[in-house]
């Protein structure tokens, strides 16, 4: 069979028409670049911008804490935390005006103790790599924690001026309709670190509510104690703890106790589990308790 001839007419056509049916470029521009990290609550949150298919690292001049992060996992296709770089990548672009606001600690001491950033979408732009510079223990940041904390504290006063049992009723915080919500362990950590839940339970009170979790040491571990507890809601979204008590306030090999937590607002949604992270003073032993509302 003899090969075809082609047109020169034709074959312009056929290479115009390939052409167009090719998807065009993404205009979409990828930079590196500087920024800093606000010393006050009055500066804006810094933003991140991130598209679909591509790797975006934010490089922290302090030491992140791998397990303080707190962001919509189900939005990334990749998503993790180095020493000093958290790296992002979104399964799709976010939608115009859309942003996920995540957070991250730092293992150090300094001020500000964690890093807010907004992840969002531009039509024009995408980082590559954002040096975020932490202007640690400035002025301003020392003057911004010492503001917060001394809001915490009249908080706190005011809210166990009355305490004890009758005091929560004469405050209105337990009524005669405030019961117990039960709470499932859905998932037993596997990696305990040998801590053991055996029932959990919740209080909706008036402005706040309880979770209490029963927690056994298993015989042959080391003593535990509680130094830290991070809750977050259904999608990862960090619930404020405003006060954190256990009883004994060490578990010796063997032995069971009480974890209660007061949250600023109910971490429980039917049918959607929500998170409780126990950190011992060593930090070496941290229990990840993932709960559901019965």
């Amino acid at each position: 069979m003899l090969p075809t001839k082609w047109h020169p007419f034709a074959l312009a056509l056929l290479v115009t028409s390939t052409a167009a049916a090719q998807p065009q470029a993404s205009a979409r521009q990828r930079q590196d670049r500087r920024a800093a990290l606000p010393a006050t609550d009055a500066e804006p949150i810094p933003e991140v911008y991130v598209a679909a298919g591509n790797l975006t690292t934010v490089a922290f001049n302090g030491p992140l804490d791998r397990d303080s992060l707190v962001v919509d996992r189900t939005r990334f296709k990749w998503v993790d935390v180095g020493d000093r770089i958290l790296a992002l990548e979104p399964f799709t672009d976010l939608g115009s005006g859309e942003r996920l606001i995540m957070q991250v600690g730092f293992k150090d001491r300094a001020l500000p103790a964690k890093a807010i950033l907004a992840v969002t979408s531009k039509e024009d732009v995408m980082d590559g790599k954002v040096e975020m510079h932490r202007r640690a223990n400035t002025p301003e940041a020392l003057l911004a924690a010492l503001t917060q904390k001394e809001a915490e504290l009249a908080e706190f006063k005011a809210r166990y001026a009355g305490s004890g049992p009758a005091g929560l009723m004469l405050s209105e915080w337990l009524t005669e309709e405030s019961g117990p919500v039960i709470l499932v362990v859905e998932s037993p950590a596997a990696d305990g670190h040998g801590l053991e839940v055996q029932k959990a339970f919740g209080f909706l009170g008036k402005g706040s509510a309880l979770v209490a979790i029963r927690l056994r040491n298993i015989p042959g571990q080391k003593p535990w104690a509680m130094e830290q507890v991070r809750v977050a809601g259904p999608g990862g979204a960090a619930v404020k703890v405003l006060s954190a008590q256990m009883k004994p306030v060490q578990l010796v090999p063997g032995e069971e106790g009480l974890v209660v937590v007061e949250v600023q607002t109910p971490p429980w949604t039917a049918g959607k589990p929500f998170s409780v992270d126990l950190v011992a003073i060593s930090g070496e032993r941290r229990l990840s308790i993932t709960l559901v509302k019965k």
